[in-house]
Protein backbone atom coordinates (compact mmCIF):
# COMPACT_ATOMS: atom_id res chain seq x y z
CA UNK A 1 0.00 0.00 0.00
CA UNK A 2 1.20 3.42 -0.91
CA UNK A 3 1.98 5.99 1.59
CA UNK A 4 4.23 9.03 2.19
CA UNK A 5 5.78 7.03 4.87
CA UNK A 6 5.73 3.61 4.44
CA UNK A 7 4.42 1.18 1.50
CA UNK A 8 4.66 -2.64 1.29
CA UNK A 9 7.12 -4.06 -0.87
CA UNK A 10 6.42 -4.96 -4.42
CA UNK A 11 7.03 -8.24 -6.59
CA UNK A 12 10.81 -9.70 -5.21
CA UNK A 13 13.50 -9.25 -7.45
CA UNK A 14 14.10 -12.00 -10.04
CA UNK A 15 16.72 -14.49 -8.98
CA UNK A 16 19.57 -14.11 -12.20
CA UNK A 17 21.72 -17.32 -13.17
CA UNK A 18 25.46 -16.62 -12.57
CA UNK A 19 27.00 -14.39 -15.79
CA UNK A 20 30.04 -13.79 -16.58
CA UNK A 21 32.12 -11.22 -14.47
CA UNK A 22 32.22 -8.90 -17.31
CA UNK A 23 28.74 -8.64 -17.60
CA UNK A 24 28.30 -8.24 -13.71
CA UNK A 25 30.51 -5.45 -13.48
CA UNK A 26 28.86 -3.65 -16.43
CA UNK A 27 26.06 -3.42 -13.92
CA UNK A 28 27.43 -3.17 -10.85
CA UNK A 29 27.25 1.17 -10.72
CA UNK A 30 23.44 0.87 -11.72
CA UNK A 31 22.97 -2.12 -9.45
CA UNK A 32 24.46 -0.75 -6.48
CA UNK A 33 22.20 2.35 -6.78
CA UNK A 34 19.47 0.24 -6.16
CA UNK A 35 17.92 -0.41 -9.50
CA UNK A 36 16.83 -3.03 -11.22
CA UNK A 37 18.78 -3.98 -14.53
CA UNK A 38 17.72 -7.04 -16.84
CA UNK A 39 21.33 -8.16 -18.01
CA UNK A 40 22.00 -9.21 -21.17
CA UNK A 41 21.05 -12.88 -22.70
CA UNK A 42 18.38 -13.00 -19.42
CA UNK A 43 15.28 -14.40 -21.02
CA UNK A 44 13.29 -14.93 -18.00
CA UNK A 45 14.73 -11.49 -16.57
CA UNK A 46 11.44 -9.68 -15.70
CA UNK A 47 11.90 -5.78 -17.18
CA UNK A 48 12.41 -2.57 -14.49
CA UNK A 49 8.89 -1.51 -13.50
CA UNK A 50 8.05 1.36 -14.80
CA UNK A 51 9.23 4.64 -12.45
CA UNK A 52 10.59 2.51 -9.96
CA UNK A 53 13.84 4.15 -8.76
CA UNK A 54 14.38 1.90 -5.71
CA UNK A 55 14.34 -1.46 -7.45
CA UNK A 56 11.44 -2.95 -5.12
CA UNK A 57 9.24 -4.02 -8.27
CA UNK A 58 6.27 -1.23 -7.58
CA UNK A 59 6.31 2.18 -9.26
CA UNK A 60 7.59 5.24 -6.92
CA UNK A 61 6.12 8.75 -7.41
CA UNK A 62 7.75 12.14 -8.19
CA UNK A 63 6.10 15.09 -8.20
CA UNK A 64 6.85 18.91 -8.38
CA UNK A 65 6.36 21.21 -5.60
CA UNK A 66 5.33 25.30 -4.98
CA UNK A 67 8.96 26.05 -4.68
CA UNK A 68 9.45 24.56 -8.62
CA UNK A 69 11.23 22.09 -6.92
CA UNK A 70 11.08 18.24 -8.02
CA UNK A 71 11.20 15.06 -5.34
CA UNK A 72 11.30 11.35 -5.47
CA UNK A 73 8.91 9.43 -2.59
CA UNK A 74 9.88 5.53 -2.95
CA UNK A 75 7.21 4.96 -0.18
CA UNK A 76 9.00 3.47 1.96
CA UNK A 77 10.23 4.66 5.25
CA UNK A 78 13.08 6.52 3.80
CA UNK A 79 12.14 9.82 3.66
CA UNK A 80 11.34 11.84 0.26
CA UNK A 81 14.40 13.37 -1.44
CA UNK A 82 14.29 16.67 -3.13
CA UNK A 83 16.20 15.72 -6.59
CA UNK A 84 16.13 18.68 -8.43
CA UNK A 85 16.49 22.37 -7.27
CA UNK A 86 14.15 25.08 -9.19
CA UNK A 87 17.37 26.86 -9.82
CA UNK A 88 19.04 23.83 -11.52
CA UNK A 89 16.38 23.19 -13.75
CA UNK A 90 13.32 24.65 -14.70
CA UNK A 91 10.41 22.17 -14.53
CA UNK A 92 7.28 22.67 -15.66
CA UNK A 93 5.80 19.55 -16.63
CA UNK A 94 7.58 16.22 -15.28
CA UNK A 95 7.62 12.74 -16.16
CA UNK A 96 8.25 8.95 -15.89
CA UNK A 97 8.33 7.26 -18.84
CA UNK A 98 10.00 4.25 -18.15
CA UNK A 99 14.24 3.45 -19.60
CA UNK A 100 14.28 5.82 -22.53
CA UNK A 101 17.88 5.37 -23.55
CA UNK A 102 18.35 1.46 -22.79
CA UNK A 103 20.89 1.17 -20.43
CA UNK A 104 18.43 -0.44 -17.84
CA UNK A 105 17.64 2.80 -15.69
CA UNK A 106 14.47 4.50 -15.52
CA UNK A 107 14.45 8.10 -16.32
CA UNK A 108 12.96 11.26 -15.54
CA UNK A 109 12.01 13.90 -18.91
CA UNK A 110 10.90 17.46 -17.62
CA UNK A 111 9.43 20.36 -19.74
CA UNK A 112 10.62 23.64 -19.19
CA UNK A 113 8.17 26.79 -19.47
CA UNK A 114 10.45 28.38 -22.62
CA UNK A 115 9.91 24.57 -24.34
CA UNK A 116 13.48 22.86 -23.44
CA UNK A 117 12.70 19.01 -23.15
CA UNK A 118 15.65 17.22 -20.87
CA UNK A 119 16.73 14.15 -19.89
CA UNK A 120 17.62 13.25 -16.50
CA UNK A 121 18.48 9.62 -15.57
CA UNK A 122 17.51 8.65 -12.75
CA UNK A 123 20.20 6.22 -11.15
CA UNK A 124 20.64 8.86 -8.59
CA UNK A 125 17.17 9.73 -8.49
CA UNK A 126 16.93 8.78 -4.12
CA UNK A 127 20.15 11.21 -3.92
CA UNK A 128 19.88 14.90 -2.96
CA UNK A 129 20.23 16.84 -5.90
CA UNK A 130 20.31 13.85 -8.23
CA UNK A 131 18.31 14.14 -11.10
CA UNK A 132 20.74 17.33 -11.63
CA UNK A 133 22.65 16.14 -14.34
CA UNK A 134 20.52 16.21 -17.64
CA UNK A 135 20.64 16.59 -21.58
CA UNK A 136 18.55 18.75 -23.79
CA UNK A 137 16.19 16.20 -25.77
CA UNK A 138 14.56 18.70 -27.81
CA UNK A 139 13.96 22.47 -27.98
CA UNK A 140 10.62 24.39 -29.20
CA UNK A 141 8.14 22.78 -27.33
CA UNK A 142 5.96 25.34 -25.52
CA UNK A 143 3.60 25.06 -28.46
CA UNK A 144 2.30 22.23 -26.53
CA UNK A 145 -0.33 22.41 -23.63
CA UNK A 146 0.48 18.91 -22.69
CA UNK A 147 3.16 16.37 -22.94
CA UNK A 148 2.09 12.32 -21.96
CA UNK A 149 4.20 9.21 -21.37
CA UNK A 150 1.70 6.44 -22.96
CA UNK A 151 4.38 3.62 -23.35
CA UNK A 152 5.88 1.76 -26.07
CA UNK A 153 2.86 2.89 -29.01
CA UNK A 154 4.67 1.31 -31.73
CA UNK A 155 5.56 -2.73 -30.49
CA UNK A 156 9.44 -1.48 -31.09
CA UNK A 157 10.58 -2.36 -27.27
CA UNK A 158 11.11 1.87 -26.29
CA UNK A 159 8.98 4.21 -24.97
CA UNK A 160 7.13 6.70 -27.15
CA UNK A 161 5.59 10.42 -26.64
CA UNK A 162 2.40 12.03 -27.33
CA UNK A 163 1.95 16.09 -27.18
CA UNK A 164 -0.96 17.85 -27.49
CA UNK A 165 -0.45 21.25 -29.66
CA UNK A 166 -2.68 24.67 -28.73
CA UNK A 167 -5.13 23.67 -31.44
CA UNK A 168 -6.27 20.59 -29.47
CA UNK A 169 -4.01 18.30 -32.12
CA UNK A 170 -1.94 15.41 -31.07
CA UNK A 171 1.06 14.42 -31.78
CA UNK A 172 2.76 11.36 -31.62
CA UNK A 173 7.07 10.91 -31.23
CA UNK A 174 8.76 7.35 -31.67
CA UNK A 175 11.47 7.10 -28.85
CA UNK A 176 14.76 6.02 -30.58
CA UNK A 177 15.75 3.97 -27.53
CA UNK A 178 18.85 5.92 -27.00
CA UNK A 179 16.92 9.12 -24.85
CA UNK A 180 15.22 11.24 -28.39
CA UNK A 181 12.76 10.83 -30.50
CA UNK A 182 12.05 10.39 -33.99
CA UNK A 183 9.91 12.91 -36.50
CA UNK A 184 6.54 13.86 -35.57
CA UNK A 185 3.36 12.51 -37.00
CA UNK A 186 -0.36 13.43 -36.32
CA UNK A 187 -2.12 11.46 -34.21
CA UNK A 188 -5.67 13.07 -34.71
CA UNK A 189 -7.17 16.36 -34.00
CA UNK A 190 -9.91 17.63 -31.22
CA UNK A 191 -8.21 16.46 -28.16
CA UNK A 192 -8.84 20.07 -26.53
CA UNK A 193 -11.86 18.77 -25.07
CA UNK A 194 -10.20 17.39 -22.59
CA UNK A 195 -8.69 18.54 -19.47
CA UNK A 196 -7.14 15.87 -18.70
CA UNK A 197 -4.58 13.29 -20.75
CA UNK A 198 -2.67 10.46 -19.13
CA UNK A 199 -0.08 8.49 -20.66
CA UNK A 200 -1.66 5.49 -18.78
CA UNK A 201 0.93 2.29 -20.49
CA UNK A 202 -0.65 -0.73 -21.63
CA UNK A 203 -4.06 -1.12 -19.64
CA UNK A 204 -5.12 -4.30 -21.51
CA UNK A 205 -2.23 -6.55 -21.93
CA UNK A 206 -1.51 -6.31 -25.43
CA UNK A 207 1.46 -4.56 -25.48
CA UNK A 208 0.72 -1.09 -26.80
CA UNK A 209 0.41 2.01 -24.89
CA UNK A 210 -3.00 3.22 -23.91
CA UNK A 211 -4.34 6.55 -23.27
CA UNK A 212 -6.92 7.95 -20.81
CA UNK A 213 -9.12 11.33 -21.58
CA UNK A 214 -11.15 13.21 -18.76
CA UNK A 215 -13.58 15.94 -19.98
CA UNK A 216 -14.51 18.95 -17.73
CA UNK A 217 -17.47 17.58 -16.93
CA UNK A 218 -15.67 14.62 -15.99
CA UNK A 219 -16.48 11.89 -18.10
CA UNK A 220 -13.29 9.40 -18.69
CA UNK A 221 -12.53 7.90 -21.94
CA UNK A 222 -10.32 5.00 -22.77
CA UNK A 223 -8.48 5.11 -26.09
CA UNK A 224 -6.38 1.89 -26.29
CA UNK A 225 -3.39 1.77 -28.57
CA UNK A 226 -3.20 0.23 -31.84
CA UNK A 227 0.37 0.88 -32.99
CA UNK A 228 2.03 4.07 -34.05
CA UNK A 229 0.01 6.58 -32.41
CA UNK A 230 -3.71 4.64 -33.50
CA UNK A 231 -6.54 4.09 -31.34
CA UNK A 232 -9.31 1.84 -31.32
CA UNK A 233 -12.43 3.99 -30.68
CA UNK A 234 -13.15 5.16 -27.58
CA UNK A 235 -14.79 3.66 -24.83
CA UNK A 236 -16.39 5.49 -21.94
CA UNK A 237 -15.51 4.35 -17.90
CA UNK A 238 -18.93 3.92 -16.25
CA UNK A 239 -17.98 5.57 -12.82
CA UNK A 240 -18.98 8.99 -11.83
CA UNK A 241 -16.65 10.18 -9.30
CA UNK A 242 -13.95 11.25 -12.04
CA UNK A 243 -14.94 14.51 -11.88
CA UNK A 244 -13.65 14.81 -7.94
CA UNK A 245 -10.00 14.57 -8.84
CA UNK A 246 -7.73 17.20 -9.58
CA UNK A 247 -5.12 14.82 -11.05
CA UNK A 248 -5.13 11.72 -12.54
CA UNK A 249 -2.11 10.09 -12.56
CA UNK A 250 -1.35 6.91 -14.91
CA UNK A 251 1.60 5.10 -16.06
CA UNK A 252 2.73 3.00 -13.36
CA UNK A 253 2.47 -0.16 -11.11
CA UNK A 254 1.73 0.98 -7.69
CA UNK A 255 0.86 -2.93 -6.22
CA UNK A 256 3.35 -4.81 -8.06
CA UNK A 257 1.42 -7.15 -9.99
CA UNK A 258 2.71 -6.62 -13.33
CA UNK A 259 -0.42 -4.56 -14.51
CA UNK A 260 -1.07 -0.89 -15.03
CA UNK A 261 -2.66 1.43 -12.38
CA UNK A 262 -3.73 4.66 -11.76
CA UNK A 263 -3.59 7.29 -8.82
CA UNK A 264 -6.26 9.82 -8.46
CA UNK A 265 -6.00 12.72 -5.90
CA UNK A 266 -8.54 14.38 -4.94
CA UNK A 267 -9.48 18.19 -4.09
CA UNK A 268 -8.87 17.89 -0.04
CA UNK A 269 -5.47 16.49 -1.28
CA UNK A 270 -5.43 12.72 -0.26
CA UNK A 271 -4.78 9.94 -2.42
CA UNK A 272 -6.79 7.03 -4.12
CA UNK A 273 -5.90 4.06 -5.70
CA UNK A 274 -7.40 2.24 -8.79
CA UNK A 275 -5.74 -1.67 -9.49
CA UNK A 276 -5.72 -1.86 -12.93
CA UNK A 277 -6.75 -5.71 -14.35
CA UNK A 278 -5.19 -6.07 -17.15
CA UNK A 279 -7.81 -5.84 -19.68
CA UNK A 280 -8.12 -2.41 -19.70
CA UNK A 281 -10.01 -1.00 -16.52
CA UNK A 282 -9.97 -0.83 -12.84
CA UNK A 283 -11.55 -2.30 -9.47
CA UNK A 284 -12.85 -0.57 -6.96
CA UNK A 285 -11.05 2.65 -5.59
CA UNK A 286 -8.58 2.38 -1.99
CA UNK A 287 -7.61 5.35 -0.12
CA UNK A 288 -3.79 5.56 0.12
CA UNK A 289 -2.71 8.41 2.17
CA UNK A 290 -3.50 12.24 2.65
CA UNK A 291 -1.72 15.37 3.00
CA UNK A 292 -0.53 15.81 -0.92
CA UNK A 293 -2.76 18.99 -1.54
CA UNK A 294 1.20 21.38 -1.80
CA UNK A 295 1.84 19.15 -4.79
CA UNK A 296 1.49 21.46 -8.02
CA UNK A 297 2.49 18.63 -10.73
CA UNK A 298 2.62 14.91 -10.01
CA UNK A 299 4.89 13.12 -13.12
CA UNK A 300 2.33 11.52 -15.30
CA UNK A 301 -0.69 13.60 -14.29
CA UNK A 302 -3.24 14.13 -16.98
CA UNK A 303 -3.61 17.97 -16.13
CA UNK A 304 -2.49 21.39 -18.08
CA UNK A 305 0.03 22.19 -15.72
CA UNK A 306 0.02 25.52 -14.13
CA UNK A 307 2.83 27.58 -13.71
CA UNK A 308 3.93 30.72 -11.85
CA UNK A 309 1.65 31.98 -9.61
CA UNK A 310 0.66 29.80 -6.57
CA UNK A 311 -0.38 32.75 -4.01
CA UNK A 312 -1.12 36.42 -3.44
CA UNK A 313 0.19 39.42 -1.78
CA UNK A 314 -2.08 41.49 0.14
CA UNK A 315 -1.11 44.90 1.22
CA UNK A 316 -1.94 47.35 3.69
CA UNK A 317 -2.55 51.37 3.40
CA UNK A 318 0.33 51.63 5.39
CA UNK A 319 2.34 49.98 3.01
CA UNK A 320 3.32 46.41 4.57
CA UNK A 321 2.84 43.53 2.42
CA UNK A 322 2.03 40.19 3.24
CA UNK A 323 2.14 37.37 1.04
CA UNK A 324 -0.24 33.94 1.30
CA UNK A 325 0.32 30.50 -0.03
CA UNK A 326 -2.08 28.48 -1.89
CA UNK A 327 -2.86 25.10 0.07
CA UNK A 328 -3.48 23.36 -3.39
CA UNK A 329 -7.04 22.94 -1.49
CA UNK A 330 -8.74 25.71 -2.50
CA UNK A 331 -7.40 27.95 0.47
CA UNK A 332 -4.25 30.22 1.87
CA UNK A 333 -1.97 29.70 4.24
CA UNK A 334 -1.00 31.96 6.77
CA UNK A 335 0.17 35.24 6.06
CA UNK A 336 3.67 35.95 6.28
CA UNK A 337 5.21 39.67 6.45
CA UNK A 338 7.42 40.62 3.85
CA UNK A 339 8.17 44.12 3.94
CA UNK A 340 6.75 47.84 4.86
CA UNK A 341 8.38 49.40 2.27
CA UNK A 342 5.47 49.99 -0.32
CA UNK A 343 2.74 52.40 0.69
CA UNK A 344 0.14 52.45 -2.26
CA UNK A 345 0.55 56.62 -2.46
CA UNK A 346 4.00 55.97 -4.37
CA UNK A 347 4.00 52.41 -5.95
CA UNK A 348 1.87 49.85 -7.98
CA UNK A 349 2.48 46.69 -7.37
CA UNK A 350 2.29 43.20 -9.58
CA UNK A 351 2.57 40.11 -8.48
CA UNK A 352 3.59 38.44 -11.88
CA UNK A 353 3.84 35.34 -12.78
CA UNK A 354 7.46 34.14 -13.11
CA UNK A 355 9.71 36.55 -14.52
CA UNK A 356 12.45 33.65 -14.49
CA UNK A 357 12.08 30.23 -15.59
CA UNK A 358 12.25 28.48 -11.99
CA UNK A 359 8.00 28.90 -11.74
CA UNK A 360 8.39 31.26 -8.98
CA UNK A 361 5.88 34.72 -9.09
CA UNK A 362 7.80 38.07 -8.98
CA UNK A 363 6.93 41.26 -7.17
CA UNK A 364 7.17 44.18 -9.80
CA UNK A 365 7.04 47.60 -8.21
CA UNK A 366 5.84 50.64 -10.63
CA UNK A 367 6.91 54.11 -8.49
CA UNK A 368 4.37 56.39 -9.34
CA UNK A 369 6.74 59.45 -8.77
CA UNK A 370 9.92 58.16 -11.35
CA UNK A 371 7.86 55.70 -13.50
CA UNK A 372 10.20 52.58 -13.28
CA UNK A 373 9.53 49.61 -12.86
CA UNK A 374 11.76 47.49 -10.48
CA UNK A 375 12.31 43.84 -9.04
CA UNK A 376 12.60 43.84 -4.86
CA UNK A 377 13.89 40.22 -4.96
CA UNK A 378 17.37 39.39 -3.16
CA UNK A 379 18.53 37.97 -6.81
CA UNK A 380 17.97 41.34 -8.62
CA UNK A 381 19.74 43.45 -5.91
CA UNK A 382 22.45 44.40 -8.32
CA UNK A 383 19.96 45.23 -10.89
CA UNK A 384 16.50 46.12 -9.71
CA UNK A 385 15.14 48.16 -12.32
CA UNK A 386 13.51 46.24 -15.01
CA UNK A 387 12.36 48.87 -17.25
CA UNK A 388 11.81 52.85 -17.55
CA UNK A 389 8.35 52.68 -17.64
CA UNK A 390 6.39 55.72 -17.30
CA UNK A 391 4.49 57.97 -14.49
CA UNK A 392 0.95 57.53 -16.21
CA UNK A 393 1.06 54.01 -15.54
CA UNK A 394 -2.50 53.20 -13.23
CA UNK A 395 -1.88 49.38 -13.20
CA UNK A 396 0.72 46.65 -13.46
CA UNK A 397 -0.13 43.16 -14.41
CA UNK A 398 2.09 40.06 -15.14
CA UNK A 399 -0.02 37.47 -16.55
CA UNK A 400 2.35 35.01 -17.65
CA UNK A 401 3.62 34.30 -21.10
CA UNK A 402 1.84 36.54 -23.28
CA UNK A 403 4.06 36.21 -26.76
CA UNK A 404 4.49 32.02 -27.15
CA UNK A 405 8.09 32.22 -26.07
CA UNK A 406 7.19 30.90 -22.69
CA UNK A 407 8.93 33.61 -20.82
CA UNK A 408 6.89 35.80 -19.28
CA UNK A 409 5.79 38.96 -19.84
CA UNK A 410 4.31 42.40 -18.48
CA UNK A 411 1.40 44.51 -19.26
CA UNK A 412 1.34 48.53 -18.05
CA UNK A 413 -2.24 50.18 -18.75
CA UNK A 414 -2.34 53.96 -18.35
CA UNK A 415 -4.85 56.12 -17.16
CA UNK A 416 -6.17 56.99 -20.27
CA UNK A 417 -6.78 53.08 -21.04
CA UNK A 418 -3.77 52.14 -23.41
CA UNK A 419 -1.94 49.05 -22.63
CA UNK A 420 1.72 48.44 -23.13
CA UNK A 421 3.56 44.57 -23.15
CA UNK A 422 6.75 44.53 -22.37
CA UNK A 423 8.04 41.05 -23.77
CA UNK A 424 10.18 38.85 -20.79
CA UNK A 425 13.56 37.85 -21.56
CA UNK A 426 13.47 34.60 -18.39
CA UNK A 427 16.07 36.76 -16.70
CA UNK A 428 13.75 38.65 -14.03
CA UNK A 429 16.14 42.23 -14.28
CA UNK A 430 14.79 43.28 -17.82
CA UNK A 431 11.97 42.68 -20.59
CA UNK A 432 11.71 44.08 -23.67
CA UNK A 433 10.74 47.69 -24.77
CA UNK A 434 7.22 48.17 -24.06
CA UNK A 435 4.57 48.08 -27.42
CA UNK A 436 0.98 49.33 -27.39
CA UNK A 437 -1.52 46.28 -27.85
CA UNK A 438 -4.54 47.64 -26.83
CA UNK A 439 -6.60 50.80 -25.85
CA UNK A 440 -9.90 51.76 -23.88
CA UNK A 441 -9.52 49.41 -20.57
CA UNK A 442 -9.41 53.12 -18.92
CA UNK A 443 -13.51 51.37 -18.63
CA UNK A 444 -12.18 48.52 -16.41
CA UNK A 445 -12.18 49.39 -12.55
CA UNK A 446 -10.74 45.70 -11.89
CA UNK A 447 -8.24 43.81 -14.13
CA UNK A 448 -6.92 40.43 -12.78
CA UNK A 449 -4.31 38.23 -13.86
CA UNK A 450 -3.43 34.45 -12.47
CA UNK A 451 -2.65 32.14 -15.04
CA UNK A 452 -4.80 30.16 -18.10
CA UNK A 453 -8.63 30.22 -17.58
CA UNK A 454 -9.65 28.33 -20.93
CA UNK A 455 -7.64 25.47 -20.87
CA UNK A 456 -5.60 26.46 -23.94
CA UNK A 457 -1.98 26.38 -21.74
CA UNK A 458 -2.02 30.31 -22.52
CA UNK A 459 -2.61 32.93 -20.11
CA UNK A 460 -5.59 35.04 -19.75
CA UNK A 461 -6.63 38.46 -18.58
CA UNK A 462 -10.13 39.18 -16.17
CA UNK A 463 -11.78 42.42 -16.22
CA UNK A 464 -14.66 44.36 -14.30
CA UNK A 465 -16.04 47.31 -15.92
CA UNK A 466 -18.10 50.22 -14.27
CA UNK A 467 -21.31 48.36 -14.60
CA UNK A 468 -20.11 45.23 -12.55
CA UNK A 469 -19.90 42.67 -15.70
CA UNK A 470 -16.66 40.52 -15.69
CA UNK A 471 -15.23 39.59 -19.06
CA UNK A 472 -12.36 37.61 -19.96
CA UNK A 473 -9.67 38.30 -22.39
CA UNK A 474 -8.18 35.01 -23.53
CA UNK A 475 -4.49 35.20 -25.02
CA UNK A 476 -3.52 34.23 -28.09
CA UNK A 477 0.04 34.05 -27.55
CA UNK A 478 1.35 36.59 -30.07
CA UNK A 479 3.03 39.82 -29.12
CA UNK A 480 0.74 41.54 -31.64
CA UNK A 481 -2.43 40.90 -30.67
CA UNK A 482 -2.15 38.98 -27.32
CA UNK A 483 -6.08 39.02 -26.87
CA UNK A 484 -9.01 37.94 -28.23
CA UNK A 485 -12.12 39.73 -28.49
CA UNK A 486 -13.80 40.19 -24.72
CA UNK A 487 -15.64 37.50 -23.76
CA UNK A 488 -19.19 38.01 -20.99
CA UNK A 489 -18.58 36.03 -18.24
CA UNK A 490 -21.43 37.48 -15.63
CA UNK A 491 -22.83 40.68 -14.00
CA UNK A 492 -23.59 41.51 -10.96
CA UNK A 493 -19.66 41.72 -9.73
CA UNK A 494 -19.70 45.10 -8.05
CA UNK A 495 -21.02 43.32 -4.87
CA UNK A 496 -17.10 42.67 -4.43
CA UNK A 497 -14.79 45.18 -3.32
CA UNK A 498 -11.11 43.24 -4.61
CA UNK A 499 -10.67 40.61 -7.17
CA UNK A 500 -8.15 38.69 -7.56
CA UNK A 501 -5.98 35.54 -8.65
CA UNK A 502 -4.30 32.96 -6.35
CA UNK A 503 -3.04 31.36 -9.48
CA UNK A 504 -3.83 27.59 -9.67
CA UNK A 505 -5.60 26.98 -5.70
CA UNK A 506 -6.90 23.45 -6.08
CA UNK A 507 -4.47 21.76 -7.37
CA UNK A 508 -6.16 21.08 -11.19
CA UNK A 509 -3.82 22.97 -13.41
CA UNK A 510 -6.43 25.63 -13.91
CA UNK A 511 -6.57 29.02 -12.80
CA UNK A 512 -9.08 30.44 -10.28
CA UNK A 513 -10.59 33.53 -8.48
CA UNK A 514 -10.99 35.08 -5.34
CA UNK A 515 -13.49 37.83 -4.02
CA UNK A 516 -14.03 40.10 -0.85
CA UNK A 517 -16.71 42.22 -0.20
CA UNK A 518 -16.69 45.45 1.91
CA UNK A 519 -17.29 43.55 5.23
CA UNK A 520 -14.70 41.44 5.20
CA UNK A 521 -15.40 37.86 3.41
CA UNK A 522 -13.61 35.84 1.51
CA UNK A 523 -14.74 34.32 -1.36
CA UNK A 524 -13.29 31.35 -3.64
CA UNK A 525 -14.62 31.06 -7.05
CA UNK A 526 -12.64 27.68 -8.59
CA UNK A 527 -11.70 27.83 -12.38
CA UNK A 528 -13.23 25.52 -14.37
CA UNK A 529 -11.07 25.26 -17.59
CA UNK A 530 -13.47 26.32 -20.24
CA UNK A 531 -13.27 30.24 -19.19
CA UNK A 532 -15.68 30.31 -16.46
CA UNK A 533 -16.19 29.78 -12.69
CA UNK A 534 -17.94 27.42 -9.88
CA UNK A 535 -20.02 28.50 -7.45
CA UNK A 536 -18.31 30.80 -5.17
CA UNK A 537 -17.49 28.85 -1.45
CA UNK A 538 -16.76 30.72 1.72
CA UNK A 539 -13.40 31.01 2.59
CA UNK A 540 -13.82 33.64 6.09
CA UNK A 541 -16.81 35.72 6.82
CA UNK A 542 -14.35 38.81 8.20
CA UNK A 543 -10.95 40.26 8.18
CA UNK A 544 -10.49 40.45 4.93
CA UNK A 545 -11.97 44.05 3.87
CA UNK A 546 -8.98 46.52 5.22
CA UNK A 547 -6.38 45.52 2.90
CA UNK A 548 -5.79 48.15 0.28
CA UNK A 549 -4.55 46.01 -3.19
CA UNK A 550 -4.68 42.05 -2.85
CA UNK A 551 -2.54 41.14 -5.89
Amino acid sequence: MFTTRSRRRGASRVHRRPRSLSVLAAAAAVLAAGVFVALPEDADAKAPTRGDFDGDGTSDLVYRNVAGQLYVNTGTSAPETMALDSDVAKVKDVLAPGDLDSDGVQDVLTLSPSGVLRLHTGVYARTPGGLGSYRTVATGWQIYNKVLAPGDMNRDGRADLLARDLSGALWFYPGDGKGAFGARAKAGTGWQQFDQLIGAGDLDGDGVGDVLARTPAGALYRYLGRGGGIFNARVQDPRSDWASYNQLVGGGDWDGNGRTDLLARDFSGALWFYAGDGKGTFGTRSARSTGWGKVTQFAGAGNTPHFGKFGIMARTSAGSLYSYEVTGTGSLTSRLEIGSAWPPSTSHLAYASALRENGLADLVVHSTGTGRLTNPAYYALSDPEIAGGSTSYGRILGPGDLTGDGLGDLLSVTTSGTVYLNAGNGSGTSVAARASVATGWQTYNALIAGGDLTGDGRPDVLARDTSGTLWRLAGTGRASAPFLPRVRIGTGWQQYRKLFSPGDANGDGKADLMTTTSTGALYFHAGTGTGGFTSRVTKATSGWGSWADLL
